[in-house]
């Protein structure tokens, strides 16, 4: 049985690595289980093969190293321990590098962030901060009470790209969001932070103090991207 899975799993990386196709009779459910199992090591491989350059692999050692993972009688050239930490710390290096790739593409975004905030600072009521944030009161509420870090605020929002094209809205839905200040974004966090109970203002909000490259899954929010927020700020809620 050891042999048998050696030899299914050893055909699933050649066949990996390229091949001629072939087909199996299965008329048992031994065979039928052979065939799942060597599909199953197949397809992991085939996801692996864009990640690894799998015609560079010695397949005699690949062969030879199943073989002593089976055997308890052979001896391994590696423990398991280390196997498994160089294939973890190659997996890393693999996966920063295509992450750093696909962020490449991105890049773009953070001049043209950039570009729109140094114009954006000098239109008549643009306040900047320390940080890079930007704001604007709209219309002042004039209740005096200001949000602390810990505090959970109610507001409505619309979300803008820096073209004016927008994202999400709470109007949409047409009921207003609640979060508490210091478990959102940090440009939320301090922008919040400067407007009192009853204001409606704006947020410009770099991307460095946005999501930065890690958009939110399923969003329309491509990485390294400035954020123009529009918000009505209803209530601290207690």
């Amino acid at each position: 049985m050891k042999n048998f899975l050696v030899i299914i799993f050893a055909a699933a990386v050649l066949a990996s690595c390229g091949g001629s196709s072939s087909s199996s009779e299965l008329e048992t459910s031994k065979d039928s289980l052979s065939y799942a199992m060597g599909l199953s090591f197949g397809q992991y491989l085939q996801q692996l093969e864009d990640r690894y350059e799998m015609d560079s692999l010695d397949m005699d050692i690949v062969k030879n190293a199943m073989l002593d993972a089976m055997d308890s009688t052979r001896e391994m050239s590696m423990d398991m321990a280390t196997a498994q930490t160089y294939f973890n710390a190659v997996m890393e290096k693999q996966e920063s590098a295509m992450r750093q790739k696909e962020m490449a593409k991105f890049e773009g975004n953070k001049a043209a962030g950039q570009k729109f905030l140094e114009d954006n600072k000098k239109q008549a009521g643009v306040t900047t901060t320390a940080s890079g944030l930007e704001y604007k009161i709209l219309k002042k509420g004039g209740s005096g009470k200001k949000p602390l870090p810990t505090d959970k605020v109610k507001v409505h929002y619309t979300l803008s790209s820096i073209d004016g094209q927008k994202i999400q809205s709470s109007l949409d839905g047409g009921e207003p969001v609640t979060f508490q200040l210091n478990q959102v974004i940090p440009g939320w966090t301090e922008g919040m932070q400067l407007l009192e109970v009853g204001d409606k203002a704006m947020l410009y909000v770099p991307q460095e103090l946005g999501y930065g490259e890690n958009s939110p899954r399923g969003s329309n929010i491509p990485p390294y991207s400035t954020l123009v927020f529009e918000i009505e700020f209803l209530e601290i809620v207690k």
